[in-house]
């Protein structure tokens, strides 16, 4: 299993460092006093709660030290997150080996983002959150000297800097910025094939999130029932006859389950908060649908199968049912193998009760 991880999260990282010819991209205008910069990044997001852009550093970028021990190069991969009207903006840097080295918080103006090109107004003051050590104020020496040349007030720089202390302080004792979508998970550029994933075909990213949800609620329920029935049958007789027992064993499953749904569908387990892209979609599913509607077909005693099949295609036809209605509800395309599939399961079900 760890070995599967760790090759899932390599993956993940070479799908981020490549940007796809045809990805929505956006231009940022960096202005930070006289000096600007442009950059054209991709476009990952772009919700009202969040702007999340993915740069890869060009050939052509010149190397920036942050501190003694990280430089950002050529090849460097930055997820930059911006909150509409916040005074700041953070950045997840790795280096082009996909080695994790830090996040940066750069104190800004609120961010114009009504149209391209972004402009995004520096104000010299940055948190800096090494990985793996104590995070620092950076340039706190240009802001002074940013006042001294008039341009910004006394006034706005105090503010800077008790938002920069601020921001420090919290993310000193969260070990990462307090400010990140909840979504990205504790590995920003992990998330960076779902983020596509959901900008390009969110009917895809909802139905295989909430069939990722139901399977992991279906097991975190089956492990939470395991260990409470042991428990009944080592201490009480709920299993060898009917009586108040078996009632508190009934009365505990059933709060197990009415505890799990809403943080399995909530995405609140840790089995659920993983933002991997789907590990199938509507037609290998209806692929899966018809090969197993085609072996009750074949089956010659049906009834013998019955109890061993049913849960199966419901759940397939769960499945199936969960894709169709998302593909409907967020692309408005007919989810043609997605409804084939509902259809084959039914077909399949309705077989295997009258047999």
């Amino acid at each position: 299993m760890g070995f599967d991880l760790l090759g899932a999260r390599r993956r993940a990282m070479r799908s981020a460092r490549r940007i796809p010819d045809d990805a929505p991209r956006v231009d940022v205008e960096v202005r930070r006093g006289s000096r600007v910069q442009r950059f054209r990044q991709e476009l990952l997001a772009d919700g009202p709660r969040w702007r999340i852009t993915l740069q890869v550093l060009d050939a052509h970028f010149e190397p920036v030290r942050i501190d003694q021990a990280t430089t950002l190069r050529p090849g460097s991969l930055l997820m930059w997150f911006l909150r509409p009207g916040q005074p700041f903006e953070v950045g997840a840097f790795y280096h082009a080996r996909g080695t994790f080295q830090g996040y940066y918080i750069n104190l800004i103006r609120p961010p114009r983002l009504r149209s391209p090109p972004w402009i995004i107004e520096d104000l010299y003051l940055d948190v800096w959150l090494p990985e793996g050590g104590d995070g620092v104020l950076l340039d706190e020496d240009e802001l002074d000297a940013a006042v001294a040349r008039a341009e910004l007030s006394a006034a706005e720089a105090d503010e800077v800097r008790k938002i920069g202390a601020r921001l420090l302080a919290q993310s000193r004792r969260r070990r990462r910025p307090l400010c990140l979508p909840r979504s990205v998970g504790r590995a920003p550029a992990e998330s960076v094939p779902a983020l596509r994933l959901r900008r390009d075909a969110p009917g895809t990213f909802h139905a295989a999130r909430i069939s990722g949800r139901i399977i992991a609620f279906g097991l975190y329920l089956l492990g939470a029932v395991s260990a409470t029935s042991a428990g009944f049958a080592a201490f009480t007789d709920a299993f060898l006859s009917a009586g108040p027992a078996q009632n508190a064993w009934r009365l505990a499953v059933l709060s197990e389950a009415l505890l799990l749904a809403p943080l399995a569908f909530g995405g609140w387990l840790p089995a659920t908060r993983w933002p991997q892209p789907p590990l199938t979609d509507e037609r290998s599913l209806f692929i899966a649908t018809l090969a197993s509607g085609l072996a009750v077909l074949a089956l010659s005693e049906r009834a013998a199968w019955a109890g061993a099949l049913l849960p199966v295609y419901a759940t397939l036809g769960l499945f199936s049912l969960v894709f169709a209605v998302c593909r409907w509800w967020f692309d408005r395309k007919v989810p043609v193998f997605a409804l084939a599939g509902v259809a084959m399961t039914l077909v399949a079900l309705a077989l295997l009760v009258v047999a």
